[in-house]
């Protein structure tokens, strides 16, 4: 490999390491335990019924916290983890504000890569989100006011959900099932990725990225969408998230970039449970709650 290869690609791994422009004190290990120490408390005080299959599969499971009132707006939320690490329960704490405001949420598990492809975990969370619109009533649900949002790998599932042709995927499903997005985070041209380390347990090949890139897609229904990204994070993310905004204004309509300053890629979903927090606030104007 010649040195501007070699070049090339560092510089290419640290764009696309998430925690690369982070405060220099950044510890990650220490903010995972934080999470986790978050989200067992609230998972202790809250009302949720844990870990309902969604499919065959162990990783095919959901939390769904039911709402105060019946005929509440659903929040899918899906995590993050480059499609290979973390699980839902790191992110409970991050749901509470939507549970206090009056939504039902939903947190979705997927397969974790390499034991799947990315194209069967994205076939994984598109069936848990049709789970969602089956079962959305039962639990106090609208299942016509069903949005989503994820944050990292969470965000780009997001938004491939948003792209999702829902009639096409489940025969009797409405094409307009998802009523909003907000994709946190993510990345939306997989390209770039094939070359990063992270591709070691992904696996993806130049048509697996073409296939799950939301940049060159367009979303099956015209639907609000906020496109969320932390000021502080590396000039690749926050480019990644301005062109899928840039690129599904023309088609979707209602499209935002919204950047949250003082924030790199962990602290923008640690946040959202501060007073004021501009996420939160943007989901819960898609949710049509107070905020």
């Amino acid at each position: 490999m010649t040195e501007g290869r070699m070049i090339y690609k560092t510089r290419l791994e640290q764009e696309y390491r998430p925690w690369a422009s982070d405060a220099s004190d950044m510890d990650l290990g220490k903010t995972m335990a934080r999470w986790a120490r978050r989200s067992a408390d609230f998972l202790g005080r809250a009302d949720v019924l844990r870990n309902i299959a969604y499919g065959p599969l162990p990783d095919q499971r959901l939390d769904l916290m039911p709402p105060a009132r019946p005929g509440a707006p659903v929040q899918i939320f899906i995590h993050g983890g480059y499609w290979q690490s973390l699980d839902k329960d790191d992110y409970a704490f991050a749901l509470e504000p939507l549970v206090s405001a009056g939504a039902m949420v939903v947190s979705v598990n997927y397969t974790l890569c390499p034991a799947v492809t990315l194209d069967a975990l994205v076939d994984q969370v598109r069936h848990a989100c049709a789970w969602v619109w089956h079962n959305a009533r039962d639990h106090g649900g609208d299942p016509a006011r069903l949005h989503v949002t994820g944050h990292s790998a969470g965000g780009h599932l997001a938004a491939m959900m948003a792209a999702t042709d829902w009639a096409a995927f489940q025969p009797g499903l409405p094409p307009d099932m998802i009523k909003s997005a907000v994709p946190v985070s993510g990345l939306f041209d997989l390209e770039p990725l094939r070359f990063c380390s992270v591709n070691a347990a992904v696996q993806m090949d130049r048509a697996t990225a073409a296939r799950n890139s939301p940049r060159f897609m367009t979303p099956a229904a015209r639907m609000p969408i906020s496109i969320v990204a932390g000021a502080d994070e590396t000039g690749e993310a926050r480019r990644q998230s301005r062109d899928l905004a840039t690129a599904w204004q023309a088609e979707a309509g209602r499209v935002a970039y919204i950047e949250t300053p003082g924030h790199h890629h962990f602290s923008v979903v640690e946040a959202m449970t501060e007073p004021g927090n501009p996420l939160t606030a943007t989901l819960l104007r898609h949710l049509g709650l107070p905020g």
